[in-house]
C-alpha cells in the first residue's frame, strides 16, 4: 500500500544525535520495515529545538520506500505565536505547491492540528478519490481559551470562532476520523457535526517492545532507604503543571523525606521551573537529552510523573505515559479521564489530585511499599504488551487503513476520479 503521513512538530530521524519518534514517525517507520511505500509530510521548523533544519522544502530518502517531505516554513520562538501560526500556512502553500509532483498514494493519515496542512491535503485528495482520515492529536480551537485571561474566556467562542469554522468545515470533509483515544475519536466526529461510522477508529501512541525495561533490569535500590525516584520526560511548557511536582518534592526536602525528581526536557517554562528548583538537593534539571540517557534515567527511576491536569489532557492517553510503560515504570498521575481510568483499571500506577500535599504523601507512603511497588511495575509490563506495543498498535490500524483503501479505490471504479 501507498501511504502518506503528515504530521507537523516531531522530530525526524535525520535529525541530529538519537532523537526519540513520536507518533507518526514510529508508524513511518514501521509502515516501511513491512513493504509499505510511505511519504512523510511534515515542517522544516524543529518544534523542539526551535531550529530550522533547512530554508527551502527538502526531501530526504530514509530508505528506497520512505522519504519524509520536510515542507518550507518560517522560524518561531515560541509554542503559542503569531509566527507559528503563519509557519502552518506556510507548510500548507509549500504542500500544495509539490504536491502534484509526487506519485498519488492510496490513502492519507493526515494529523490534526494542523488544520492548514490537512485542508491543502484533501484538496488534494478529493478530486482524485483518495480518501483521507484525520488524526486528532490535539483539541484546537477549545484549548486556546487558557490563553485569555480568566474574565474574558467566555468570550473564547466568539474571540476563536474562525477557528472554530475551519476546524468543523475540514473535518466534515475527512473520509474518517481517528484518535490516540475513542475520546479524541469522538471529539474530531463531534467537530465534523455527524456521528460516528464503520470508517472511525482510535489508535493510541505506541513503542516498541525492545525499549521495555523489565523491573529485573532496573538499577537495584531499596526506596524504603533511598526513597522514591521519579522522573518526569517532556517538554516544559506552561501546560505541564511541573510547578505541583516541584513544590511536592520542597514537602519532602523539608520534612526529611528522602525522594528524587529528574525532570528531563527543554521549553518556553525551563528558566522559570529551574529558579523555582534551585535550593532543592532532591530535584535535578537535566535539560533536553538524548533516547540514551532518558533510558538510563528511566532505569534508575520507580515511577514516571505525569502532573497534567489541563481538561484536554483528560480526553487522551499522553504520549509520555506510554513511553513510561515502555520503559517498565508505572506513573504516578493527575491526570483525571483516560488516564485515570487505565491506570485505575489495569493496577498501572497511582492517581492522586494535583495538590503538592498529595503528591508528597502519595510519594513518602510509596517508597515504604515495596510489594506495591513491584505488583504495579508488573503490571506495567502487561498493560504495554498488550495495549501499547508497536506491532499490537500498527497492524490493526494498518488493517483500517487497508479497509478504507479499497472502500474507497471501490468507489472510484464504479463512479470514475476526475484525475489520474
Amino acid at each position: 500500500m501507498r501511504i502518506w503521513l503528515a504530521t507537523v512538530g516531531e522530530p525526524l530521524p535525520v535529525d541530529d544525535g538519537s532523537p526519540r519518534l513520536l507518533r507518526s514517525g514510529q508508524f513511518a517507520h514501521w509502515l516501511a520495515g513491512h513493504g509499505h511505500d510511505v511519504v512523510f509530510w511534515t515542517g522544516t521548523m524543529d518544534h523542539y529545538q526551535r531550529r530550522l533544519r533547512s530554508d527551502t522544502t527538502t526531501t530526504y530518502e530514509v530508505n528506497p520506500n520512505y522519504k519524509i517531505v520536510a515542507l518550507a516554513g518560517r522560524h518561531y520562538d515560541r509554542t503559542i505565536s503569531y509566527s507559528r501560526f503563519r509557519n502552518h500556512g506556510d507548510i500548507a502553500r509549500s504542500f500544495k505547491a509539490i504536491a502534484g509532483d509526487h506519485e498519488a498514494p492510496d490513502v492519507i493519515l493526515a494529523s490534526y492540528p494542523i488544520e492548514e496542512l490537512c485542508r491543502e491535503l484533501l484538496n488534494f485528495a478529493e478530486p482524485r478519490g483518495i480518501p483521507v482520515v484525520i488524526d486528532i492529536r490535539d483539541f484546537w480551537p477549545d484549548i486556546f481559551s487558557e490563553m485569555l485571561p480568566a474574565p474574558l474566556r467566555p468570550l473564547a467562542p466568539l474571540a476563536f470562532y474562525p477557528l472554530e469554522r475551519a476546524a468543523r468545515r475540514t473535518l466534515r470533509r475527512a473520509t474518517a476520523i481517528s484518535g490516540m483515544t475513542e475520546t479524541a475519536m469522538g471529539w474530531g466526529v463531534a467537530k465534523a457535526g455527524r456521528e460516528p461510522h464503520e470508517a472511525d477508529f482510535w489508535f493510541p501512541f505506541s513503542y516498541r517492545r525492545s525499549n521495555v525495561v523489565h523491573q529485573t533490569a532496573a538499577v537495584e535500590h531499596d526506596p524504603a532507604a533511598d526513597g522514591l525516584r521519579l522522573c518526569f520526560l517532556g517538554s516544559l511548557s506552561q501546560r505541564s503543571n511541573i510547578e505541583v511536582l516541584i513544590d511536592a518534592f520542597r514537602l519532602l526536602n523539608e520534612h526529611g523525606v528522602k525522594a528524587r525528581l529528574s525532570i528531563c526536557g527543554a521549553g518556553d517554562a525551563e528558566a522559570g521551573l529551574k529558579a523555582r528548583a534551585a535550593d532543592l538537593p532532591n530535584v535535578e534539571l537535566l535539560g533536553w537529552v538524548g533516547a540514551a540517557e532518558l533510558h538510563a534515567v528511566m532505569r534508575e527511576s520507580d515511577f514516571g510523573a505525569l502532573p497534567y491536569d489541563r481538561a484536554d489532557f483528560h480526553k487522551s492517553i499522553p504520549n509520555k505515559c506510554v513511553e513510561y510503560f515502555a520503559g517498565g515504570l508505572p506513573v504516578l498521575t493527575c491526570t483525571e479521564g483516560e488516564v485515570r481510568s487505565l491506570v485505575e483499571n489495569r493496577n498501572c500506577g497511582v492517581w492522586v489530585p494535583a495538590r503538592p500535599e498529595e503528591l508528597a504523601r502519595a510519594i513518602s507512603e510509596l517508597a515504604g511499599a515495596p510489594e506495591r511497588l513491584a505488583e504495579l511495575k508488573r503490571n506495567v509490563v502487561k498493560v504495554f504488551d498488550d495495549t501499547f506495543e508497536e506491532n499490537v498498535v500498527f497492524e490493526k490500524a494498518v488493517r483500517k487503513l487497508d479497509e478504507i483503501a479499497r472502500m474507497s479505490q471501490s468507489r472510484v471504479s464504479d463512479k470514475g476520479s476526475t484525475l489520474p
